[in-house]
């Protein structure tokens, strides 16, 4: 990333988003990591992969619905359901059938429906859409 920040972009967008470069997903990513400097895109990395707020997770108290993409190379599964399992609240997993780590760029078909249902609160429980979450 330090020393070729363009072909990282280029490499980085495709695995990123889900798709190849022929995609307007992946044209859109690309062009918004081609706009940042390299210097603040390295800062913004190095504090992304360095920092690790595991010891925190049992203090998030609030209701929270995590939603995974099947296919992450950057977050596998595994880490939604330790995430599930650490929140100190409660929390429900929702593994989508797509691809990539920004799914709302390469498959907004699956992600809005699931979105949308995000703002349907249960007043009185609390809860998305009156449903229990585990």
């Amino acid at each position: 990333m330090a020393s070729n920040y363009k072909a990282w972009c280029s490499g980085f967008a495709p695995l990123a988003v889900g798709g190849d470069m022929d995609s307007v997903a992946v044209q859109e990513f690309s062009r918004t990591l081609f706009n940042m400097r390299p210097d603040i895109a390295l800062r913004v990395g190095q504090t992304i992969f360095q920092s690790d707020y595991r010891n925190l997770l049992c203090h998030v108290t609030v209701p929270c619905h995590i939603i995974q993409s099947m296919k992450d190379l950057a977050v596998p599964v595994v880490v939604s359901e330790y995430l599930h399992q650490n929140l100190g609240g409660e929390s429900i997993v929702e593994v989508m059938s797509t691809d990539g780590h920004l799914p709302q760029l390469s498959s907004p078909d699956v992600v809005v429906p699931s979105k949308s249902n995000l703002y349907k609160f249960d007043v009185e429980t609390g809860r998305p859409n009156g449903k229990q979450i585990n």
